[in-house]
């Protein structure tokens, strides 16, 4: 949910038309990366994201610049591992028959504990990478991890047939990272508190252009991606409702109605003290409009163009919601 991968033919031409090539660019609210990863190769990017399942998609993806997994590697780093006595038992513990089934459970406790074991913090992040892949194929879920399928679902029994290892594995060997010649930073912070230090902060000087692709909706992003975050910390959190929810999930006030301006209005005034550029990704269902956000945008950038791309928003098992249009706000 939320990924901008299949719109980045629309968002990266109008980020490219406003910069040059070598301009550094922070994607403020980077998700699983999709848009920086595109970006890589033509300028340095700082990623940034305050959930710590994100920190390592980033690692993955855009910090990293020297590491890709070989069959080698896979043997000795997992599957010599595996046949080990393992100290890992969380989601055996936490998640069986919920979201996985209990062999499900046993094969990522199995792999996570590989997967600890591993020293280079790229290819540590390469494999969790795969493991949250996996994690989210073989799900027992309508798509993501806000509910389970109760026991008598119709579509229950072949899920919990999959192998998350099988899984796991297939991804491993077919990732393959791009590199750049650009040295990236990839950052989980508040994104309040990493632009009002902005200023001050060597890595941040000279950024060129800001990308904001802030929640739209009231649905807080952190309950769709719970069980992501608990993989990547691996911290045995307390948890909360029939959900199984992480009691310290994050909160983000774009999904307040009250508050969603005030978010925007000091992203805007922030970019524009520090003389960057700024490209918002929104939609046109979010809790306020386009117009709004131009018009915010007006109070401090000269120009502002609003773009409108139409797509057929997937509602994660309860069919395709139409007449859906991806906003690009872009100010100069």
């Amino acid at each position: 949910m939320g990924s901008k991968l299949h719109l980045l033919d629309f968002i990266i031409p109008k980020i490219e038309s406003i910069t040059s090539e070598g301009d550094k660019i922070l994607d403020l609210m980077a998700g699983t990366h999709s848009v920086g990863y595109a970006l890589k190769q033509r300028h340095p990017i700082i990623a940034n994201d305050i959930q710590e399942y994100s920190r390592i998609i980033g690692l993955a993806l855009i910090a990293n610049n020297r590491v890709n997994l070989t069959s080698e590697d896979i043997k000795e780093d997992i599957l010599d591992k595996l046949r080990e006595n393992y100290s890992h038992h969380l989601f055996q513990k936490y998640y069986p028959d919920t979201y996985f089934s209990e062999k499900q459970c046993k094969e990522i406790d199995k792999i996570r504990y590989a997967i600890d074991l591993v020293k280079d913090i790229y290819k540590k992040a390469l494999y969790l990478t795969c493991l949250i892949y996996a994690m989210g194929y073989c799900q027992s879920s309508p798509g993501h991890f806000a509910e389970y399928m109760p026991k008598d679902h119709p579509r229950l029994e072949p899920l919990r047939k999959l192998s998350i290892l099988k899984a796991f594995l297939k991804k491993c060997r077919e990732i393959k990272i791009i590199f750049s010649k650009y040295e990236n930073l990839v950052l989980a912070q508040n994104y309040k508190e990493l632009l009002k230090n902005a200023s001050n902060e060597k890595n941040l000087k000279n950024v060129k252009l800001i990308y904001v692709d802030s929640p739209y909706t009231s649905a807080q992003y952190s309950r769709f991606y719970h069980l992501l975050e608990t993989i990547a910390k691996y911290d045995y959190p307390k948890l909360n409702y029939k959900g199984l929810y992480r009691n310290d999930r994050f909160q983000s006030n774009f999904c307040y109605a009250s508050k969603v301006k005030k978010e925007f209005d000091f992203i805007l005034n922030t970019a524009k003290s520090l003389g960057a550029k700024i490209v918002i990704s929104y939609s046109n269902r979010g809790l306020i409009t386009p117009n709004e956000i131009k018009n915010l945008c007006k109070a401090s950038y000269k120009r502002v163009d609003l773009f409108s791309y139409p797509y057929n928003h997937s509602m994660q098992g309860r069919g395709v919601l139409k007449d859906t249009n991806e906003i690009l706000v872009v100010c100069q």
